[in-house]
């Protein structure tokens, strides 16, 4: 960086005050915002304009999957910026094609081909476009705690607090409830449950007009923002089995569980079934240029032979991200970061494990690979929620955030999540010393929610 460059670099004081004056944030309420500055950042490290560094063990929004900065993924960029920055989608580039073709390789199955957007609340707009118009059918099945981004379309599969707001949100949606084995909502036990969380599925499907009028079904293999919820074995072998036999799309959000945080390349694989669509974004390019893709099987993608796929963005196949995805996918192999996800992931879960041990406010822990949810719970034996996460507008700051607050401080910048998980999903180049440091943090921390928890 040159001097004078350097020297016109705004002081952190003027940043916060600049971004509360000129900038909505996302999510929150604006009166009284302080947020934190990021000014460089490094591997699995981020640093304020003080210099404090601080381990970022929820890759900011689970999205910086290889780590910060790293320097394959920002040649790659800067080498597509000086050759072709843009490109109107109707063009074909070589970048484009890479990522495409890359894509047809990891994903389960014969999914193959890919339409490219900027986000995921994007990828999962466009699955509800392809659901509809490749089927003919209207009514997409969605599952309640679940979140696929903030769009009006995508919001409505989500359906929380969140989108209260915003309703009447689009129609024909329609939702049913998830494998929440902590909180079995049929009050029945794995595995002598039978499945009643798919057969649920099934009987929503069938009132809702089953072959005749569902499009299709999407979930988060695991769930995500809304608590870190892994299905039980044989759920989704059953969900591809009812939406075979309604002649409805499966179709999997791995948004955040994609490119290997749950140590597969997409988190579906975990229960060996192939879905008819794919989202996907986050991971796809570890964050560091906007990218969201819709992936499906041949079937579906025939559909659109002889009949317009009607839905485009601006930024469709965007030069930039491709090469970022290219770089990021390839640098994913050549570190072998998909089975470190899974290795270091048996570590992480082990240890959160013994937080559990030792913290009476950790109800549950659960995940898979680098993705691993703290469940707190202000009874043991009730599992009652630290807080209520469906609590719509302001509230005062819950033992869960003073919790996160207090890692901050020690320089552990962790996820909340929009219930009372706390969401452990650093970068897959995370390391066991790092790991070790994280949860001297926590074990410290939990003692804040401890003190509401009765045992």
């Amino acid at each position: 960086m040159s001097n004078q460059a350097a020297n016109s670099r705004l002081n952190a004081e003027t940043i916060r005050q600049l971004e509360i004056e000129y900038v909505l944030y996302p999510w929150v309420a604006q009166k009284g915002l302080n947020p934190p500055i990021i000014d460089y950042a490094k591997g699995n490290y981020f640093y304020d304009p003080s210099g404090k560094q601080y381990l970022d063990f929820s890759s900011m929004f689970v999205f910086s999957n290889l780590g910060h900065a790293d320097e394959r993924v920002v040649r790659a960029i800067s080498e597509q910026a000086a050759r072709l920055p843009a490109a109107a989608s109707p063009f074909a580039t070589e970048a484009k094609a890479r990522l495409a073709k890359l894509l047809a390789e990891i994903t389960p199955g014969d999914i193959k081909k890919t339409f490219f957007s900027t986000s995921g609340a994007e990828a999962n707009e466009g699955a509800i476009k392809l659901a509809r118009l490749a089927t003919g059918k209207e009514k997409i099945i969605a599952r309640w705690r679940t979140y696929h981004g903030s769009t009006m379309g995508a919001m409505s599969l989500s359906n929380d607090y969140r989108n209260w707001a915003a309703e009447p949100s689009i129609p024909s949606v329609i939702h049913c409830l998830d494998p929440y084995c902590y909180r079995c909502p049929f009050g029945l036990t794995y595995p002598s449950c039978d499945l009643q969380c798919a057969r649920h599925v099934e009987e929503v499907i069938r009132f809702e007009g089953g072959s005749k009028r569902v499009a299709g079904f999407i979930a988060e293999p695991v769930v995500g923002s809304n608590g870190i919820i892994v299905p039980p074995d044989g759920y989704f072998q059953k969900i591809r089995e009812i939406c075979d036999k309604y002649e409805m799309l499966m179709m999997c959000d791995e948004v955040m569980s994609g490119f290997g945080r749950t140590g597969k390349w997409f988190a579906i694989e975990h229960w060996g079934v192939v879905p008819d669509v794919i989202t996907m974004a986050k991971g796809i390019t570890s964050g560091y240029v906007p990218l969201g893709a819709t992936s499906m099987r041949p079937w579906v993608a025939e559909k659109f032979g002889g009949n317009p796929w009607v839905h485009g963005h601006t930024y469709s196949g965007h030069t930039l991200a491709m090469a970022a995805g290219v770089a990021t996918i390839e640098a994913y192999k050549a570190d072998g970061l998909v089975q470190r996800s899974a290795e270091m992931g048996k570590y992480l879960l082990e240890n959160a494990k013994e937080l559990k041990e030792k913290h009476l406010s950790v109800g549950d822990v659960r995940g898979k690979g680098l993705f691993v949810g703290l469940e707190l719970v202000k009874d043991r034996k009730t599992k009652e929620p630290i807080h209520d996460g469906l609590v719509e507008g302001p509230r005062p700051p819950t033992a869960k955030m003073k919790v996160l607050a207090e890692a901050m401080k020690e320089g552990v910048y962790c996820l909340a999540g929009s219930v009372s998980v706390i969401m452990l999903a650093p970068p897959l180049t995370i390391t066991k010393d790092e790991i070790d440091q994280a949860m001297k943090v926590f074990d410290k921390a939990l003692n804040i929610a401890d003190a509401e928890a009765i045992g």
